[in-house]
């Protein structure tokens, strides 16, 4: 009997440290500011595409929009399904709105590295 309590009161230990491990994450990843997120994006743009001073300003704007809105869109009650909608609406807003930004070989080059990383641009 003793065994099985201590079995028990272990299994449930676990579970509980599990628990707190997976807020943490969460936690975590909500706390990378709306500014950081823009300016790292904006970051790779530049290195990835040659971007001039006065585009990486916009682009900056750009994506900074697009992540506040994003993340506002977090923090509504909405499904899964709504808030996927959601976010594809602002990426194509984001691509539209950074067209005219790039160059038309920038803007080539950058939907290419998209389409080869596609599942971590969705992450927005």
């Amino acid at each position: 009997m003793k065994a099985l309590k201590l079995i028990l009161a272990s299994v449930l230990i676990s579970f509980g440290v599990n628990a707190q491990k997976a807020n943490v994450k969460k936690v975590e990843k909500k706390e990378i500011a709306p500014e950081q997120k823009a300016k790292m994006q904006t970051e790779k743009m530049k290195s990835e595409l040659n971007l001039s001073n006065e585009q990486y300003d916009k682009a900056y704007q750009i994506n900074l929009g697009i992540v506040q809105k994003n993340q506002a869109l977090q923090e509504q009650k909405m499904t899964t399904e709504e808030r996927k909608n959601a976010v594809r609406m602002n990426h194509e807003a984001r691509m539209s709105m950074l067209k005219s930004v790039l160059t038309a070989e920038q803007y080539a080059k950058m939907q290419e590295k998209l389409r080869e990383g596609k599942p971590a641009e969705e992450k927005e």
